[in-house]
């Protein structure tokens, strides 16, 4: 059974707990902004920065996390289940769909299609997608789920600045 298993002191030490299900509050379980380190097994993990899946947002694929850059920084967390069958993604150049755009099926450096630093909105089909600030799965993250259309990232601060996106394989596939 996938779980995530949250500690409040880096190298898992601290109090700790297991999840295995959403929880859109972690206030309600006493480990709001304490995170410190954590264990992903199973399907992904995406921890948010403010509660109700919403603010910045950080992927754990399974594996262990003895110390975290953004540590004592999440409100919420989401497993990810969703289809990752067929993955697709249609980027594009302005808000609200406009300018150019670019239908994605697998993980790409923005830099080699020339379209890096450019992405103001997008359109997922299926999958669930990763969107990298800098290539090579680097920097600030956008998570985002099947059937999710962001009309603007402009709210998200990640307006022209995603340069590497990847389809997130490793979670449970489910029909789209």
């Amino acid at each position: 059974m996938s779980k995530i298993v949250v500690f409040t002191k880096e190298g898992f030490e601290g109090r700790t707990t297991e999840f295995k299900n959403d929880v859109q509050n972690l206030e309600e379980k006493g480990f709001s902004k304490v995170i410190s380190s954590l264990k992903v097994i199973g399907a992904p993990w995406v921890a948010y920065y403010e509660n109700n899946f919403s603010g910045k947002q950080r992927m754990f694929e399974e594996g262990e996390y003895p110390t975290l850059e953004d540590k004592e920084k999440f409100c919420s967390l989401k497993i990810i289940t969703d289809d990752l069958d067929n993955p697709e993604i249609q980027l594009f150049e302005h808000i609200n769909y406009g300018g150019r755009t670019v239908t994605l099926h697998q993980e790409t450096n923005l830099h080699k299609i020339a379209f890096s630093d450019t992405a103001s909105s997008h359109k997922v089909k299926c999958g669930v997608w990763v969107l990298y600030e800098h290539v090579n799965r680097q920097g600030a993250q956008l998570v985002s789920f099947p059937g999710e259309q962001v009309p603007s990232y402009l709210p998200l601060s990640f307006n022209d600045v995603t340069s590497h996106l990847v389809e997130d394989a490793a979670a449970l596939p489910l029909p789209c």
